[in-house]
């Protein structure tokens, strides 16, 4: 294989990962009335229902508009059961709530489907009425998951500026059905003394190791470099 052809093979390689969708991740917004009414909004990339969603490419609306029906269905069912596997709705001084999803399909934010190229979600919304014992309410992000959930709570239509990503096995704080604060405060901000160096900055969960994506690409962009390497080395001792 010439030279050319291999750094070719490469920059296809990286404009393919450079240009590849974010991993999936589960959006759990909680709406509180403040009269004991609740409801849920979220969202489900059809990426989740594949082997790999990190890999797996994103349906368009383009793409949507050639799927059939009953796909459109089946759809609707997995993201059910895929919320109900992944996301426990917990209630202190009550039993979990189980809500019961409807989905239509939208972009990301529950926007409306517009251009071909939009990438297409299920958005599901579920209403709930609190129990008069429950006192609490936080989120399980369980362990039967692989992506993260991001919950966002909203009372009487403002939403509290303290939001959690939660990773498997996760659970959120817990905000306080009276007050509509959270129980525990967020974690400190450590910040250096002016007579101390200042420490690095721990990585972010999201970073540690690198996201599948980062390692996807150091990986590819590994090999294609040795591979580089070995030629040039192989050219080089052919022209001595």
């Amino acid at each position: 294989m010439r030279l050319p052809l291999l750094l070719a093979l490469a920059f296809t390689a990286f404009c393919g990962l450079a240009h590849a969708h974010p991993l999936p991740e589960i959006p759990i917004h909680a709406s509180f009335d403040g009269q004991g009414g609740l409801s849920f909004r979220t969202e489900v990339d059809p990426r989740c229902f594949e082997p790999d969603p990190n890999v797996a490419p994103s349906v368009t609306k383009a793409d949507f508009a050639l799927t059939p029906a009953a796909q459109q269905a089946q759809w609707k069912t997995q993201a059910s059961e895929h919320i109900r596997k992944t996301v426990r709705f917990l209630l202190d001084g009550a039993p979990p709530l189980e809500p019961v999803f409807e989905w239509t399909f939208t972009t990301h934010e529950n926007v409306p489907l517009a251009s071909d190229d939009d990438v297409v979600v299920l958005t599901g919304t579920a209403s709930v009425k609190l129990p008069h014992a429950a006192t609490g309410f936080s989120i399980e992000a369980t362990k039967a998951g692989q992506l993260s959930v991001i919950l966002r709570n909203v009372v009487r239509g403002t939403a509290l500026e303290r939001f959690q990503v939660l990773f498997p096995g996760e659970t959120s704080y817990v905000l306080d059905l009276k007050t509509w604060q959270p129980r525990t405060p967020p974690p400190a901000v450590i910040e250096a003394k002016d007579d101390e160096p200042a420490a690095a900055p721990a990585p972010a969960p999201e970073a540690s190791g690198g996201s599948p994506n980062d390692r996807n690409m150091l990986l590819m962009l590994s090999g294609v470099a040795l591979v580089v390497a070995f030629f040039v080395l192989r050219a080089k001792r052919k022209q001595a």
